[in-house]
């Protein structure tokens, strides 16, 4: 973590995880807990953990009561087989065994450790403030969600309670009732499933008095549109995007509504690596790709923490 970088309620965020998973993978992680990005539990199969960025094999094989465990912990998943922690940044995906029934057997979890950094996202305050509009492209595990947190916080600073969250897996505010206090003074919209996202995006905008919205994962069509309905309508965008470069994710027909006719956002903010983006203004970027060139921004250095 960069040293100019404090890691918010992360004591209790981490206990919150700990009591999610079963004792034995509990006595072999509590020293790396810290450190840990990632964990993959799968039946009959030895705990993998992302430590440091890299996939690290520990002595537990997962067993069946293992399984059962976390069944009776984990409860009910929404439609993208994804919960959170209670006021926590944490995800907790469930991978099904397809046996012929309706719903499928839990064969495995993944554990996604989130994090809120104080003061992570202060070196793009310059572009917030410009416009808050932006829309973070960047492939999976490389901080999209960490990134938009300390921007949302950002946003609200000037815009509090109009800066609103439509969050589907709890990932961006936390799971729960009451968000995470490191989210600031965002207002946010639980989404019951992904597939409802849309719908509470077109509620939001309606009912919610918005002038920051903020969606994370934007990867539907229906979503896209509503999004653009929502800017049409005097709502900025502060959005994530899973893709590699700008011109492959305006090409993308889900996300057709946000880059055509023009961009619904102000920014680009590529993710190059972990810590480290690259700003852009849309409708430049857009143009340059017309014209058949690669765009280049510029680039502020987050820190390797986030």
């Amino acid at each position: 973590m960069s040293s100019d970088m404090t890691a918010v309620n992360v004591t209790e965020d981490l206990q919150k995880l700990l009591a999610f998973l079963p004792r034995g993978v509990q006595a072999i992680l509590k020293d790396d807990l810290p450190r840990v990005e990632e964990i993959k539990l799968r039946a009959q199969r030895p705990v993998w953990v992302l430590v440091d960025g890299q996939y690290r094999k520990y002595p537990h094989t997962v067993s069946l009561e293992d399984l059962a465990f976390l069944g009776a912990k984990c409860g009910t998943f929404r439609d993208d087989n994804r919960r959170g922690i209670d006021g926590t940044g944490h995800r907790i995906t469930r991978v099904m065994m397809a046996d012929g029934t309706a719903e499928g057997s839990p064969i495995g979890y993944t554990f996604r450790v989130g994090r809120y950094f104080e003061g992570m996202a202060e070196p793009l305050r310059p572009f917030i403030v410009e416009n808050p509009s932006l829309l973070i492209i960047g492939e999976a595990g490389v901080g999209k969600t960490t990134i938009l947190r300390g921007t949302a916080k950002i946003a609200a600073e000037y815009q509090p309670m109009q800066t609103v969250i439509v969050d589907t897996s709890g990932d961006v505010a936390g799971d729960g009732k009451v968000p995470h206090p490191g989210i600031g003074d965002v207002d946010v919209m639980p989404v019951r499933s992904k597939a409802m996202q849309a719908a509470l995006i077109e509620e939001a905008v309606k009912n919610q008095n918005v002038r920051v919205l903020i969606v994370d994962e934007i990867n539907r069509l229906s979503e896209a549109e509503f999004i653009a309905n929502g800017q049409r309508n005097g709502a900025r965008l502060m959005g994530t995007t899973h893709g590699r470069d700008v011109k492959r994710v305006s090409e993308n027909q889900n996300l057709a509504p946000l880059f055509h006719p023009e961009p619904v956002f102000y920014w680009i903010a590529l993710i190059r690596e972990r810590g480290v983006l690259e700003m852009m203004r849309a409708t430049e970027a857009m143009q340059i790709i017309a014209e058949g060139r690669q765009p280049e921004g510029t680039i502020v250095r987050l820190g390797k923490g986030i």
